[in-house]
């Protein structure tokens, strides 16, 4: 394959006005069709075959118009009642009801459940045609509008939203810090390159693939569901391995012309060397990101294929596009001291061997890696180690409420309600309930005996206080006067009652009626009711024939508590005892449930990712290296890097250090795709890294030599590219999306540690250790292996050591 790129490389280079038009054409195409098939990206997370969601389903076919998703508006007040604002909240909440989206609003006035013991806090239930994240962005800022008026018109009241009524949608996917990102990346550049045109090359193709990559996947966006999260994902992968390719192919394309070989010569070889290793990295981590569709997860699916999308575009860019560019600009790529250098090296000729300095930094640490190696491996394995320990109180699940930030609506809700209510009311769960059993005359009669018990007591007590006024208004009318209006009053009264009587019995009767209907699936809440956690259960609805019905839990525990995720867990596994029939079937659904439903699919996904991922790296690396132990080292640094980059997600994200984030669990899907992400760049740095000492060690022989001469060869790229990698993803440290800020940190401490710990300290050190050893591999094992050249066709020459001149 080395041969042919050689070839592409150069062809191309010549070519060079053809393949920048073409690449235009394909810009250009893409970006039409996303014009015209654009879908706005959904915050929705939903894993279709949950029990939550199978029971969402089951619910729209026994409840159709209930509507998908719901919300909350809280209203709270310190100087007054919530009740003495009702003139106001009244025609907002009717506003609120006509926005085009809303289902139906329930007022705290017509639910008295809805309203604190101390009047002070109370909410409105807004029912929404759609589920969570794929609300309309118009319906929540028309709903956001209603209540932001009435807070500028009241200042007495508050009234914030939650639950669904939330944009969770980020206004855009590249912003200040991100573009911080980019400019450090440019920075790195200039300082390897000491060229702008060089040093902005990389990036020039990077932000080209981006383009493609993005447009591509809005083009498809009416065919798949596109999470807000995977165009930032497929952002700022094709941002940090677009660069980083473009990187390592115009450093060996310096080093060729820097070796004597001609501009288009130095194209080819560039890319059928460079270029080969560039199409190989891509590839582990293309592997590795396709195979999250192993979990069976669509919207991880999505990501996981839009990631391997981005950087098999950057890939195909890297090695067609770059020769183009160089050709264009030609001697001018670089700066005017190392042109004139390549003139006097084209003027002697071509040498066939490879310069390596003992005076570079690069080869001294190398030498110093090999002596201290135990001191080495120590300090290596404490840092990692202090890093890492916070992963032992992971804590996997997905945002809500609880964890915004103290200032945002969302946050004060959530606060308003569990302080008035208990936190329960922040994970209400929704139980559909089937085969309700039939209500019976005894049922019937009970009832009626009960509601009628209760309106004669009010009646009664209705009666005693009219008495009471009478009797005092008869001990005041001394007069005659007194004594007639007293007479009109009594008489007036009798004749109210009369009426009233009439109205209140067909009310009783209709009450009567109404509750017969639930009176089956009361006596299941009630039951319900009994169960540990649950603080309330309440029948909400049931249908026309009595059959199926909805029950409204809250619990006693918060959304994200584990006595909520086994409350759910409980009733499902026991119907029989948690409905007190065993003719009843139970399902849970809410957004709490299905939250602890995905929560629970991602973990168990990742142990199966994890081996997938584990195995995959052991047979790349036997078959690039042909060795046993270097894959074994290899995967088990890699399993550093991430256990390292967990701890620092841990710390910073579920413990709140540094305040980039308020304190809470780790989003489920965040240890899946970041483990994908980083071993496909881990594996980048191995094969950068030791393919050099495996070169020098195939043509020399010996082993501690190949470990500071190769390192030296590679130590110098790869750093540079480490460095723009942790620039670029720490750049979305400050990204609006949560989930891509939580990438953004997670891999920029991930990629430092496996680059500049793992790759650069410990594995130089270890290997030294093991010797002649680290290159072994059984003879039968070497026969049945298929070769596989990483860098293309094998380079003629030697490698000389040279201690004196320094590489230009």
């Amino acid at each position: 394959m080395g041969n042919f790129l050689d070839k592409l490389g150069s062809f191309l280079f010549r070519k060079k006005w053809w393949v920048v038009g073409f690449w235009l054409l394909v810009l250009g195409i893409v970006g039409g069709l996303a014009a015209n098939f654009y879908q706005p990206a959904s915050g929705s997370i939903s894993i279709p075959g949950t029990p939550a969601q199978l029971t969402i389903d089951r619910v729209g076919q026994l409840f159709p118009g209930s509507g998908n998703g719901s919300g909350q508006i809280v209203f709270h007040t310190t100087a007054k009642k919530v009740s003495d604002f009702q003139s106001v909240i009244d025609p907002a909440l009717a506003k609120v009801k006509a926005v085009p989206g809303v289902v139906n609003v329930v007022s705290p006035f017509v639910n008295p459940q809805a309203t604190s013991s101390d009047g002070k806090t109370a909410y409105a239930l807004v029912q929404l045609e759609k589920g969570a994240g794929q609300v309309d962005k118009s319906t929540l800022e028309s709903v956001a509008e209603i209540t932001i008026n009435l807070n500028l018109s009241t200042p007495e009241l508050e009234a914030e939203r939650g639950g669904n009524l939330i944009n969770v949608q980020p206004g855009e996917i590249l912003g200040l810090s991100e573009l911080t990102g980019l400019v450090i990346a440019l920075a790195v550049l200039l300082l390897t390159f000491r060229s702008l045109i060089s040093a902005g090359m990389p990036l020039l193709i990077a932000i080209v693939g981006v383009g493609i990559t993005i447009a591509g996947l809005f083009s498809l966006s009416q065919l798949i569901d596109v999470n807000t999260t995977t165009p930032a994902l497929g952002a700022m992968l094709g941002l940090a391995v677009g660069i980083d390719y473009s990187l390592f192919i115009v450093s060996k394309y310096r080093t060729l012309l820097m070796e004597g070989y001609s501009y288009n010569k130095a194209a080819g070889r560039a890319i059928g060397t460079a270029g080969n290793a560039v199409i190989f990295a891509a590839s582990t981590v293309i592997i590795a990101l396709a195979a999250l569709s192993v979990v069976n997860i669509p919207f991880m699916t999505t990501m996981g294929l839009t990631g391997a999308a981005a950087v098999a575009v950057e890939a195909l860019l890297s090695v067609t596009l770059t020769p183009a560019i160089l050709g264009i600009a030609g001697p001018k790529i670089f700066g005017r001291k190392t042109a004139q250098k390549i003139a006097d090296a084209q003027a002697r000729g071509v040498e066939s061997h490879h310069l390596i300095s003992h005076t570079t930094f690069w080869y001294k640490w190398g030498e110093r890696l090999t002596k201290h190696r135990v001191v080495a491996i120590v300090l290596s394995l404490v840092v990692v180690g202090l890093l890492a320990f916070p992963v032992t109180d992971l804590t996997l699940g997905l945002p809500n409420d609880q964890f915004a930030a103290p200032s945002t609506t969302q946050r004060k809700a959530y606060d308003y309600l569990a302080n008035a209510f208990g936190v329960g009311y922040n994970a209400p769960l929704v139980v559909l309930v089937e085969d309700v059993p039939p209500v019976t005359d005894a049922d019937r009669a009970a009832l009626r005996s009960t509601i009628t018990a209760e309106f004669q007591k009010q009646v009664d007590a209705a009666s005693q206080a009219q008495k009471t006024k009478f009797m005092k208004q008869a001990a005041e009318a001394t007069t005659p006067e007194l004594q007639a209006a007293l007479q009109a009053d009594i008489e007036a009264a009798q004749e109210a009652g009369k009426k009233g009587q009439e109205v209140a019995q067909a009310k009783l009767e209709a009450q009567i009626a109404q509750y017969s209907s639930l009176a089956g699936l009361a006596k299941i809440a009630t039951q319900l009711g009994k169960v540990s956690d649950v603080k309330m259960a309440t029948p909400a609805i049931i249908t026309a024939d009595g059959k199926n019905g909805l029950i409204q839990i809250i619990p006693e525990s918060a959304p994200s508590d584990l006595k909520t995720s086994d409350l759910i867990t409980y009733i499902r596994n026991n119907q029989a005892q948690a409905s007190g029939d065993s003719a009843v079937k139970l399902g849970v659904t809410g957004y709490t449930a299905l939250q602890d439903d995905i929560s629970k699919k991602l973990s168990d996904a990742l142990p199966i990712y994890l081996l997938v991922v584990v195995g995959l790296s052991l047979v790349l690396l036997m078959l690039a290296f042909r060795s046993i132990l270097v894959p074994l080292k290899a995967t088990l640094g890699f399993l550093l890097s991430v256990t390292a980059m967990f701890g620092a997600t841990v710390a910073v994200f579920q413990w709140g250090w540094f305040g980039l984030a308020s304190p809470g669990p780790i989003i489920s899907f965040i240890p899946i795709i970041g483990t994908g992400i980083l071993f496909g760049l881990a594996m980048d740095y191995e094969f950068f890294l030791v393919s050099s000492m495996h070169e020098v060690y195939s043509k020399t022989g010996d082993a501690h030599r190949a470990i500071a001469s190769g390192f030296s060869l590679g130590a110098k790229v790869v750093t540079a590219a480490a460095a723009i990698m942790v620039a670029v993803f720490g750049g979305f440290a400050g990204s609006a999306d949560a989930n891509i800020k939580l990438f953004g940190v997670s891999l920029a401490v991930g990629i430092f540690v496996d680059a500049f710990i793992v790759r650069m300290t410990l594995v130089p050190a270890i290997m030294t250790l093991m010797g002649r050893s680290a290159w072994w591999i059984p003879g039968w094992l070497d026969k049945a292996l298929p070769h596989l050249s990483i860098e293309g066709e094998e380079e003629e020459g030697t490698f000389d050591e040279e201690a004196v001149k320094v590489m230009a």
